[in-house]
């Protein structure tokens, strides 16, 4: 009886995969797409691909200098920001463990990570629109 029913148990995952690859052969090809749509104006035949853009790079990022990495007790941390900054410290996880709102980001802030466990943490700051972010090591 264990034998019949592991027969059957092949032969429909056997069955079951031949129906599968069946219908997800394709039916055309990309060359044949493009010769189908040769009757439509050359914009719309082109492949998605072809139109895709890369994205520019932000020359407009948050710039953020931290005075020593690896660090042990205190973190300084700078920005190139002139108007109100907010500093966050994000474990490993992105879960925040220390966040600071600052009047001015240019100032050095000097903040306390001797209750941290130790391990990478990623410091990310904010000022309007403008984010930056940083990976650090707390020995």
């Amino acid at each position: 009886m264990k034998t019949i029913m592991l027969l059957v148990c092949l032969a429909t995952t056997y069955l079951w995969g031949q129906t599968s690859q069946a219908q997800t052969k394709p039916t055309t090809t990309a060359t044949e797409l493009v010769v189908a749509d040769a009757t439509k104006p050359a914009e719309t035949s082109a492949l998605i691909t072809e139109k895709m853009e890369t994205a520019k790079p932000s020359s407009d990022a948050l710039k953020i200098t931290l005075d020593t990495n690896p660090i042990t007790k205190r973190l300084s941390v700078r920005t190139d920001s002139a108007g109100p900054t907010r500093v966050e410290i994000n474990d490993a996880d992105g879960r925040p463990v220390l966040t600071r709102d600052l009047i001015t980001g240019n100032r050095a802030a000097v903040l306390d990570v001797s209750r941290l466990p130790t391990g990478q943490y990623i410091v990310q700051c904010s000022s309007g629109t403008r984010k930056g972010a940083k990976r650090l090591m707390l020995e």
